[in-house]
Protein backbone atom coordinates (compact mmCIF):
# COMPACT_ATOMS: atom_id res chain seq x y z
CA UNK A 1 0.00 0.00 0.00
CA UNK A 2 0.90 3.72 -0.72
CA UNK A 3 0.11 6.07 2.24
CA UNK A 4 -0.09 9.96 1.26
CA UNK A 5 -1.24 12.15 4.04
CA UNK A 6 -2.40 16.20 3.97
CA UNK A 7 -3.18 18.20 6.72
CA UNK A 8 -6.95 19.60 7.07
CA UNK A 9 -7.11 23.13 8.49
CA UNK A 10 -10.23 25.40 9.31
CA UNK A 11 -10.63 28.98 7.69
CA UNK A 12 -8.25 30.58 10.69
CA UNK A 13 -5.54 27.96 9.76
CA UNK A 14 -6.10 26.10 12.71
CA UNK A 15 -5.17 22.27 12.30
CA UNK A 16 -8.62 20.00 11.98
CA UNK A 17 -6.97 16.24 11.15
CA UNK A 18 -5.45 15.22 8.22
CA UNK A 19 -6.99 13.23 5.22
CA UNK A 20 -5.04 9.33 4.62
CA UNK A 21 -5.39 8.15 1.24
CA UNK A 22 -4.03 4.14 0.48
CA UNK A 23 -3.65 3.20 -2.45
CA UNK A 24 -3.27 -0.50 -3.49
CA UNK A 25 -0.21 -1.18 -5.24
CA UNK A 26 -0.34 -4.62 -5.69
CA UNK A 27 -0.67 -4.77 -9.56
CA UNK A 28 1.66 -2.20 -10.25
CA UNK A 29 4.64 -3.84 -7.83
CA UNK A 30 3.67 -7.19 -9.92
CA UNK A 31 3.54 -5.24 -13.29
CA UNK A 32 7.41 -3.98 -12.11
CA UNK A 33 8.62 -7.49 -11.10
CA UNK A 34 7.67 -9.19 -14.74
CA UNK A 35 9.03 -6.10 -16.56
CA UNK A 36 12.37 -6.76 -14.79
CA UNK A 37 12.27 -10.97 -14.97
CA UNK A 38 11.63 -10.34 -19.11
CA UNK A 39 13.95 -7.79 -19.05
CA UNK A 40 16.45 -10.47 -17.48
CA UNK A 41 15.34 -13.12 -19.91
CA UNK A 42 15.56 -11.31 -22.74
CA UNK A 43 18.99 -9.88 -21.92
CA UNK A 44 20.28 -13.60 -21.20
CA UNK A 45 18.97 -14.63 -24.37
CA UNK A 46 20.55 -12.13 -26.72
CA UNK A 47 23.84 -12.24 -25.57
CA UNK A 48 24.49 -15.70 -25.83
CA UNK A 49 23.89 -15.10 -30.06
CA UNK A 50 25.62 -12.11 -30.06
CA UNK A 51 28.56 -13.67 -28.45
CA UNK A 52 28.55 -15.88 -31.78
CA UNK A 53 28.41 -13.21 -34.04
CA UNK A 54 31.13 -11.35 -32.89
CA UNK A 55 33.54 -14.84 -33.00
CA UNK A 56 32.64 -15.94 -36.71
CA UNK A 57 33.40 -12.27 -37.03
CA UNK A 58 36.75 -12.39 -35.97
CA UNK A 59 37.05 -15.53 -37.52
CA UNK A 60 36.36 -14.10 -40.75
CA UNK A 61 38.36 -11.36 -40.81
CA UNK A 62 41.03 -12.84 -39.48
CA UNK A 63 41.38 -15.62 -42.21
CA UNK A 64 44.67 -15.91 -44.13
CA UNK A 65 44.02 -18.30 -46.39
CA UNK A 66 40.85 -16.38 -47.69
CA UNK A 67 41.44 -12.27 -47.36
CA UNK A 68 38.86 -10.74 -47.65
CA UNK A 69 39.00 -7.39 -49.99
CA UNK A 70 38.64 -3.35 -48.69
CA UNK A 71 35.35 -3.16 -49.45
CA UNK A 72 33.90 -6.68 -48.00
CA UNK A 73 36.42 -5.47 -44.62
CA UNK A 74 34.22 -2.50 -44.28
CA UNK A 75 31.06 -4.42 -44.46
CA UNK A 76 32.42 -6.62 -41.27
CA UNK A 77 33.51 -3.50 -39.31
CA UNK A 78 29.91 -1.77 -39.66
CA UNK A 79 28.38 -5.12 -39.01
CA UNK A 80 30.58 -5.61 -35.93
CA UNK A 81 30.40 -2.32 -34.50
CA UNK A 82 26.60 -2.65 -34.69
CA UNK A 83 26.83 -6.27 -33.00
CA UNK A 84 29.45 -4.65 -30.34
CA UNK A 85 26.32 -2.07 -29.53
CA UNK A 86 23.85 -4.26 -29.11
CA UNK A 87 25.73 -6.21 -26.50
CA UNK A 88 26.52 -3.12 -24.63
CA UNK A 89 22.96 -2.12 -24.62
CA UNK A 90 22.56 -6.13 -23.86
CA UNK A 91 24.90 -5.74 -21.01
CA UNK A 92 23.16 -2.23 -19.63
CA UNK A 93 20.25 -3.97 -20.07
CA UNK A 94 21.07 -7.06 -17.12
CA UNK A 95 22.77 -5.12 -15.22
CA UNK A 96 19.98 -2.67 -14.65
CA UNK A 97 17.58 -5.74 -13.73
CA UNK A 98 20.29 -6.78 -11.23
CA UNK A 99 20.52 -3.35 -9.78
CA UNK A 100 16.35 -4.08 -9.51
CA UNK A 101 16.71 -7.54 -8.24
CA UNK A 102 19.15 -6.14 -5.42
CA UNK A 103 21.57 -8.75 -6.86
CA UNK A 104 24.00 -5.98 -7.66
CA UNK A 105 27.83 -6.60 -5.83
CA UNK A 106 31.30 -4.66 -5.85
CA UNK A 107 34.45 -6.35 -6.06
CA UNK A 108 36.08 -3.61 -3.61
CA UNK A 109 39.56 -2.52 -3.64
CA UNK A 110 41.78 0.96 -2.74
CA UNK A 111 41.74 2.85 -5.84
CA UNK A 112 43.17 6.13 -7.50
CA UNK A 113 39.99 8.18 -8.98
CA UNK A 114 42.74 9.68 -10.80
CA UNK A 115 43.60 6.40 -12.87
CA UNK A 116 39.77 6.29 -13.90
CA UNK A 117 39.46 9.78 -15.13
CA UNK A 118 42.40 9.18 -16.90
CA UNK A 119 41.54 6.30 -18.65
CA UNK A 120 38.17 7.95 -19.55
CA UNK A 121 39.66 10.71 -21.17
CA UNK A 122 41.92 8.61 -22.93
CA UNK A 123 39.47 5.92 -24.07
CA UNK A 124 36.77 8.58 -25.47
CA UNK A 125 39.11 11.17 -26.37
CA UNK A 126 39.22 10.02 -29.95
CA UNK A 127 35.41 10.18 -30.27
CA UNK A 128 34.88 13.83 -28.36
CA UNK A 129 37.54 14.68 -31.45
CA UNK A 130 35.18 12.54 -34.46
CA UNK A 131 32.35 15.06 -32.68
CA UNK A 132 34.63 18.20 -33.08
CA UNK A 133 34.25 18.36 -29.45
CA UNK A 134 37.70 19.31 -27.22
CA UNK A 135 38.00 17.00 -24.15
CA UNK A 136 40.01 18.30 -21.15
CA UNK A 137 40.92 16.12 -18.32
CA UNK A 138 42.32 18.26 -14.68
CA UNK A 139 43.89 16.04 -11.79
CA UNK A 140 45.86 17.24 -8.74
CA UNK A 141 49.32 15.73 -8.41
CA UNK A 142 48.22 13.83 -5.54
CA UNK A 143 46.45 10.55 -5.60
CA UNK A 144 42.42 10.40 -4.65
CA UNK A 145 41.98 7.32 -2.51
CA UNK A 146 38.57 5.23 -2.85
CA UNK A 147 37.86 1.94 -1.92
CA UNK A 148 35.41 1.00 -4.76
CA UNK A 149 34.76 -1.66 -7.65
CA UNK A 150 37.36 0.35 -10.76
CA UNK A 151 35.64 -1.59 -13.34
CA UNK A 152 31.54 -0.02 -12.19
CA UNK A 153 33.27 3.43 -11.70
CA UNK A 154 34.95 3.36 -14.76
CA UNK A 155 31.57 2.65 -15.94
CA UNK A 156 30.48 5.38 -14.01
CA UNK A 157 33.21 7.83 -15.51
CA UNK A 158 32.34 6.68 -19.11
CA UNK A 159 28.74 6.90 -19.24
CA UNK A 160 29.27 10.93 -17.60
CA UNK A 161 31.75 11.76 -20.45
CA UNK A 162 30.24 9.68 -23.46
CA UNK A 163 27.10 11.68 -22.46
CA UNK A 164 28.57 14.79 -22.15
CA UNK A 165 30.28 14.93 -25.40
CA UNK A 166 26.73 13.47 -27.49
CA UNK A 167 25.00 16.18 -26.19
CA UNK A 168 27.59 19.16 -27.08
CA UNK A 169 27.82 20.15 -30.86
CA UNK A 170 30.62 20.37 -32.67
CA UNK A 171 33.38 23.46 -31.72
CA UNK A 172 31.74 22.79 -28.01
CA UNK A 173 33.53 21.51 -24.54
CA UNK A 174 33.72 18.93 -22.64
CA UNK A 175 35.92 19.06 -19.32
CA UNK A 176 36.70 15.60 -16.62
CA UNK A 177 38.50 16.96 -13.52
CA UNK A 178 38.58 14.99 -10.24
CA UNK A 179 39.85 16.07 -6.77
CA UNK A 180 39.10 15.86 -2.76
CA UNK A 181 36.41 18.12 -1.84
CA UNK A 182 36.66 19.36 2.00
CA UNK A 183 33.63 21.86 1.84
CA UNK A 184 31.28 19.41 3.49
CA UNK A 185 31.54 17.75 6.99
CA UNK A 186 33.07 14.81 5.33
CA UNK A 187 36.25 15.24 2.54
CA UNK A 188 35.15 13.03 -0.68
CA UNK A 189 36.61 12.47 -3.64
CA UNK A 190 34.15 14.31 -6.11
CA UNK A 191 34.50 13.95 -10.11
CA UNK A 192 32.70 16.65 -11.96
CA UNK A 193 32.09 16.42 -15.79
CA UNK A 194 30.93 19.53 -17.23
CA UNK A 195 30.26 20.57 -21.18
CA UNK A 196 28.81 23.00 -23.63
CA UNK A 197 25.87 21.10 -24.49
CA UNK A 198 22.00 21.23 -25.35
CA UNK A 199 21.50 21.01 -21.19
CA UNK A 200 18.67 19.74 -19.62
CA UNK A 201 15.24 21.69 -19.32
CA UNK A 202 14.39 22.35 -15.35
CA UNK A 203 11.05 20.51 -14.79
CA UNK A 204 12.50 17.03 -16.11
CA UNK A 205 15.61 17.35 -13.67
CA UNK A 206 13.40 14.82 -11.30
CA UNK A 207 12.95 11.79 -13.85
CA UNK A 208 16.73 12.37 -15.17
CA UNK A 209 18.02 8.78 -13.36
CA UNK A 210 14.87 7.00 -14.16
CA UNK A 211 14.91 4.08 -16.74
CA UNK A 212 14.42 4.39 -19.45
CA UNK A 213 13.74 8.49 -19.79
CA UNK A 214 15.43 10.67 -22.45
CA UNK A 215 15.21 14.60 -21.92
CA UNK A 216 13.43 16.54 -24.76
CA UNK A 217 16.73 17.99 -25.84
CA UNK A 218 17.89 14.67 -26.50
CA UNK A 219 15.04 13.70 -28.67
CA UNK A 220 15.14 17.08 -30.34
CA UNK A 221 18.38 17.18 -31.31
CA UNK A 222 18.43 13.60 -32.22
CA UNK A 223 20.68 11.83 -29.93
CA UNK A 224 21.42 7.88 -29.88
CA UNK A 225 20.77 6.64 -26.74
CA UNK A 226 17.91 4.64 -25.02
CA UNK A 227 18.01 6.50 -21.43
CA UNK A 228 20.25 4.02 -19.11
CA UNK A 229 23.23 5.37 -18.30
CA UNK A 230 22.17 7.34 -16.20
CA UNK A 231 20.38 5.17 -14.12
CA UNK A 232 23.15 3.09 -14.04
CA UNK A 233 25.66 5.84 -13.20
CA UNK A 234 23.57 6.64 -9.95
CA UNK A 235 23.28 3.19 -9.17
CA UNK A 236 26.99 2.47 -9.19
CA UNK A 237 27.33 5.77 -6.74
CA UNK A 238 24.64 4.93 -4.47
CA UNK A 239 26.47 1.09 -4.10
CA UNK A 240 29.42 3.38 -3.28
CA UNK A 241 27.81 5.30 -0.58
CA UNK A 242 27.91 8.11 -2.61
CA UNK A 243 26.14 10.95 -4.33
CA UNK A 244 25.71 12.35 -7.84
CA UNK A 245 23.99 15.90 -8.62
CA UNK A 246 23.57 17.68 -11.61
CA UNK A 247 23.43 21.38 -12.57
CA UNK A 248 22.10 22.60 -16.06
CA UNK A 249 21.30 25.22 -18.25
CA UNK A 250 19.59 24.20 -21.78
CA UNK A 251 21.32 25.80 -24.54
CA UNK A 252 24.70 26.17 -22.43
CA UNK A 253 25.20 23.18 -21.01
CA UNK A 254 25.39 20.90 -18.06
CA UNK A 255 27.70 19.59 -15.08
CA UNK A 256 27.16 16.18 -13.06
CA UNK A 257 28.58 15.82 -9.93
CA UNK A 258 29.74 12.60 -8.61
CA UNK A 259 30.92 12.54 -5.31
CA UNK A 260 32.22 9.24 -3.15
CA UNK A 261 33.82 8.52 0.37
CA UNK A 262 37.27 8.55 0.55
CA UNK A 263 39.30 5.15 1.88
CA UNK A 264 38.78 5.10 5.34
CA UNK A 265 42.54 5.39 6.22
CA UNK A 266 42.71 8.66 4.14
CA UNK A 267 40.10 10.02 5.92
CA UNK A 268 41.88 8.94 9.44
CA UNK A 269 44.94 10.98 7.96
CA UNK A 270 43.08 14.02 6.94
CA UNK A 271 41.47 14.34 10.15
CA UNK A 272 44.79 13.58 11.85
CA UNK A 273 46.33 16.78 9.64
CA UNK A 274 43.23 18.93 10.48
CA UNK A 275 43.60 18.26 13.99
CA UNK A 276 47.03 19.16 14.37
Amino acid sequence: MRISATARRDAAGDLEGYLFVLTDMTAEREAARLKDEFTGLISHELRTPLSSILGYLELIADDEENPLSAEQMGYLATVERNAQRLLRLVGDLLFTAQVEAGKFSLDRRPVDLRQIVTSTGESLRPTAAAAGVTLSVFLPDGEIPVDGDPVRLGQACDNLVSNAVKFTKPGGRVAISAGIDDSGDEPVARLSVSDTGVGIPVEEMENLFSRFFRASTATANAVPGVGLGLTITKAIATAHGGTIRVASTPGEGTTFSLALPLRSDAQDRRRLATAS
